[in-house]
């Protein structure tokens, strides 16, 4: 076979229009969640590329993307690794069936026969799930209800049926299944996957009410499913010559550009508009596909030969109707998003003018004694996913609020669902919504208890970490107090952390408090590098310790590639922050140190049995962040005891 056949040349002009679809992939991605990659498919195919080919090289851009999405939402808890792997074990199955097919029915018909194959699929499932997400958008639109959401009847009797040695205990499930069960579904998605390139249409319905698995964990444990197929399904085709790596390539550099904003703008639109940008671009992709079907009839002699002007129209008009779709979701996207910049900073605008409409609905703080603004603690947002992780998180919030007499706003973040987990409606995430709020409903009980002034909200998010600093802007916090997941090596540098990103972006001072910590007023660990982060990091230390009753020792470290000038400067700098504190009443002591900073002040914090250390931050996000490092992020990373990252301005 010459592999070299079944690739289209690529000129300028198609590497344009490549990176182009790539980019309004990506932005559609990260508008609906995940997903996306149905109208990856068909605008490679309207540019000549067979059916075959562009499933393949559709399959083996995503793939990577899935394993990404995968890390990411375990982070969170909301992957189930042995589903994902169980149910991707059988998908992988179909998907080496359903290449099989592709593959025959291209040495059978050539080009057109899979063109069509691949066509009428596309008609088929996107007329499917496209009406019913329309559908469910209206009804979201004029209807606010959302139901609790229960575990299907037919998964109630799957779970329900034991068959000897075939069950499997799955934690998502909370409840043995059968594998028998497991099977078919994980078929059934590999099939779809290796026709259109998504598999999740059947992947995600199929584990929730099939199986019983929330809808948050059902859209997770998918991306699982989607890396395990979308990997054996890549070198499948691959050995046969069918992947063209080139529109893999372009079409992720296009996607990674445009799945950043995508995921920006949900954080500005209600639910109802993700589900309409969905539901028009599918079935948008579903006439396109529809309108040149005919072509395919004709080429495979199904139908009678059609008028080369016919043809021609036809194909020009299924482009047209194509590059419609992707302007109309990219129109609808970018006129959320301005909408939506706009709105927050008139709202930020209105916040601080008094008697201004949007400080009318804010909650009034009381003045705070303290006159320093670096050090005042008066408004908390503890951001929490309910989980072991959080739960020192609230302890400390609701303590240092009862002692400070600040009021505190809890908020429960959930991470909005794919493109099948939104095409299946919003029932699918009810449960997780109930369930965030009975958690803060006892965190407002604990709070009341304590006598702290505490609200709590449950917020839907495409980008959590971006949520995270939206609220505290919003309430003009002083603190954002935060869990910590505790990820370290590859993992961590590739993909972040959320509340390594929440300190990058943050306006405000972040506490970290890992989940067996406790700050009682032990002793502080204040670090300092003599520049004005640390001075400012300091003074909102010294306001702590004042508060608290609490000795501190102020840290230097050096290491033997500093100059002597450099040793003298940071000399200066600890005496100078041990004097101001000690000028503001608390026992303060200094202390110069030798070796890597991030080691040595955990090395100086485990000595005085210390349960807080307080590092300026340089609010460093992204590549840089990424190339140089953080002083306060390898802290984080190293220590069991809390870490307060205060914010310069």
């Amino acid at each position: 076979m010459d592999i070299a056949s079944n690739f289209i040349d690529l000129n300028a002009l198609d590497v344009t229009y490549l990176l182009l679809v790539g980019f309004i992939g990506g932005l559609v991605s990260g508008f609906i969640g995940s997903g996306g990659a149905f109208v990856l498919t068909p605008a490679m195919m309207s540019m000549g590329v067979p059916g075959i080919i562009a499933v393949a090289s559709n399959m083996c851009h995503k793939f990577p993307k899935a394993l990404v999405g995968a890390i990411k939402r375990a982070k969170y808890g909301q992957v189930d690794v042995k589903l994902g792997l169980v149910v991707g074990v059988s998908a992988e199955a179909g998907v080496l069936y359903g290449a099989h097919i592709q593959e025959s029915i291209k040495r059978t018909f050539g080009d057109a026969g899979s063109n069509l194959y691949v066509s009428v699929a596309f008609v088929l499932v996107l007329g499917i799930v496209g009406s019913y997400v329309l559908r469910d958008a209206l009804r979201m639109r004029h209807s606010a209800h959302t139901g609790e959401e229960r575990v299907a009847r037919l998964a109630r009797w799957v779970q329900s049926v034991q068959i000897p040695g075939t069950m499997v205990y799955f934690k998502s499930l909370g409840a043995r299944v059968s594998v028998l069960f497991t099977i078919p579904l994980g078929f059934a998605t590999g099939m779809l996957a290796a026709t259109i390139a998504v598999g999740g249409f059947i992947g995600v319905p199929g584990m929730h009410y099939a199986l019983g698995a929330s809808s948050l964990m059902s859209s997770a444990t998918e991306l699982v499913v989607a890396f395990v197929m979308g990997l054996g399904g890549t070198l499948k085709f691959a050995w046969s010559g069918m992947v063209d790596v080139r529109l893999a390539m372009i079409i992720l550099a296009g996607s990674l550009f445009g799945i950043q904003l995508g995921a920006i703008g949900t954080t500005y639109v209600k639910p109802h508009m993700i589900k309409y940008v969905m539901g028009v671009i599918m079935v948008m992709v579903l006439l396109s596909r529809a309108i040149i079907i005919p072509v395919y009839l004709a080429d495979l002699g199904f139908i009678g030969k059609l008028n080369p002007h016919l043809e021609g129209g036809l194909k020009n008009v299924s482009f047209i109707v194509l590059i419609g779709a992707l302007a109309v979701g990219a129109a609808i996207i970018f006129s959320a998003l301005w909408r939506g910049i706009r709105l927050h900073r008139h709202e930020l605008e209105m916040a601080v003018v008094p008697g201004g409409a949007i400080q009318a609905e804010t909650v009034v703080f009381p003045a705070s004694p303290q006159l320093s603004p670096i050090g005042r603690y008066e408004r908390f947002l503890v951001a929490s996913d309910g989980s072991e992780y959080s739960a020192g998180a609230v302890r400390e919030a609701l303590r240092m609020a009862k002692k400070c007499g600040a009021r505190v706003r809890v908020i429960s973040v959930i991470a909005g669902g794919g493109a099948e987990l939104y095409a299946m409606g919003e029932q699918l995430v009810a449960q997780e919504l109930n369930n965030a709020r009975q958690y803060l409903d006892g965190v407002a009980r604990q709070a009341a208890a304590s006598g702290v002034a505490c609200e709590t909200e449950v917020v839907q998010a495409g980008n959590i970490n971006e949520e995270i600093v939206t609220q505290a802007d919003r309430m003009q916090a002083d603190l954002i107090i935060m869990g910590r997941r505790g990820r370290r090596g590859l993992a961590r540098v590739m993909l972040g952390d959320a509340t390594a990103r929440v300190i990058g972006q943050a306006h405000c001072s972040v506490l970290v408090v890992p989940r067996a910590s406790e700050i009682t007023g032990r002793h502080f660990v204040i670090a300092t590098d003599g520049s004005r982060f640390s001075d400012t990091a300091a003074a909102a230390a010294g306001s702590l310790a004042k508060l608290c009753g609490t000795p501190a020792t102020v840290v230097s470290v050096h290491s033997p590639s500093h100059s002597e000038r450099w040793r003298q400067e940071a000399r200066h700098a600890v005496n100078r922050i041990t004097s101001f504190l000690q000028r503001e009443g608390v026992a303060a002591e200094s202390q110069l140190l030798d070796g890597r900073s991030d080691e040595k002040i955990v090395e100086a914090a485990v000595a005085r049995n210390a349960d807080l250390i307080v590092v300026g931050s340089h609010g460093r996000t992204g590549l840089e962040r990424m190339l140089l490092g953080s002083v306060a992020e390898r802290v984080l990373n190293l220590t069991t005891c809390a870490v307060l990252v205060v914010r310069s301005s």
